[in-house]
């Protein structure tokens, strides 16, 4: 069996439209519109995604050449080689293709397995995307800002402190008004930029000349730490591995396969525990249907009905541009 290989489509993020006419991708799109949706609901998820894929393999300098040729680095390659970088891992291809139950499975939901096998790269890709040594969600800059406005609109004095220590007192009422003037213009224009009708690199533009370092249109987006790491439990992984892939199987359904002499899973909690294995997320007790007593193979079910009215963590993404 041999997976068709994705070419190099060399399509920015914001143009991940051009992406949609790639075959290998049906599956990818299937799920990156439902989960990470964008500008009126084309993910660039899939266009990411292909870039990623396409260098998995490249030398740094080679990753840059690349840049370079796609306008979407501007500055030199020791300033590039500074950048944290997560190779797409791919590792487990062989795994993938010589798992007999598992490619069983996916003929019988007669599923493409070279579309399938980009979708389960991509959901792989994003979990450790998001789980794996990622900038923190910490506490809102946004609800503190709102708060800080909110209230130095009504100030009669405003209190600076250098160390600790109380370094300028402001209390002339012009001054005040001054800086109430100079927040709420700021404010002001803020707000037409991220609900105007502009294409989102214009308002990326905007932002900028302002002082904002990125599009901001959720709040979460400004809780980010860069110097704060953070990583999700495996149990997390596994939680939102499965949800991506039951959305994505939850409609197909299975059927008898002709002259297969061998007993066939149609079970979709059980393929996407299979994946699981696949990725490495857990043993070869995720693999297989039955325990050792004859009894069918519970554990997704169990892990998932222990958080059933958790809520997912906060995370953000470091290369999809997302939080969630």
């Amino acid at each position: 069996m041999k997976i068709k290989e994705l070419p190099d489509l060399k399509v920015v993020w914001h143009a991940s439209y051009k992406c949609l006419a790639e075959p290998l991708l049906e599956y990818v799109w299937e799920v990156a519109n439902h989960f990470l949706p964008d500008y009126e609901d084309v993910s660039a998820a899939p266009a990411i995604f292909a870039n990623r894929y396409a260098e998995r393999n490249l030398s740094v300098e080679e990753r840059y050449e690349r840049t370079q040729k796609m306008k979407t680095f501007k500055g030199t390659l020791e300033e590039y080689k500074k950048r944290e970088y997560r190779k797409l891992d791919d590792s487990f291809k062989e795994k993938f293709l010589t798992n007999e139950d598992l490619q069983n499975t996916i003929e019988a939901y007669k599923l493409d397995v070279s579309k399938f096998w980009y979708l389960l790269l991509f959901i792989y890709d994003f979990i450790e995307d998001i789980g794996t040594n990622t900038p923190a969600l910490n506490k809102s800059v946004l609800e503190d800002f709102s708060y800080f406005h909110s209230n130095l609109l009504e100030a009669t004095s405003i209190i600076l402190k250098k160390n600790n220590k109380k370094s300028y007192v402001a209390e002339r009422e012009d001054t005040i008004r001054i800086i109430q003037a100079a927040l709420q213009h700021f404010v002001n224009t803020y707000s037409d930029i991220i609900h105007s009708e502009q294409d989102r690199e214009t308002m990326i533009k905007q932002l900028k000349t302002i002082g904002l370092e990125g599009f901001i249109r959720n709040d979460l987006s400004s809780k980010i730490s860069f110097t704060d790491k953070f990583s999700l439990d495996i149990s997390y992984k596994k939680w939102k591995f499965t949800d991506m892939f039951l959305f994505f199987i939850e409609r197909r359904k299975a059927t008898t396969i002709p002259n297969k002499r061998v007993k066939v899973s149609k079970d979709k909690m059980m393929l996407v525990s299979r994946l699981i294995y696949t990725v490495g997320y857990d043993g070869k007790r995720y693999n297989e249907e039955y325990d050792s007593e004859g009894n069918k193979n519970r554990m997704l079910s169990n892990l998932l009905r222990r958080y059933k009215n958790e809520k997912f963590p906060s995370v953000i993404a470091n290369n999809y541009m997302v939080v969630s």
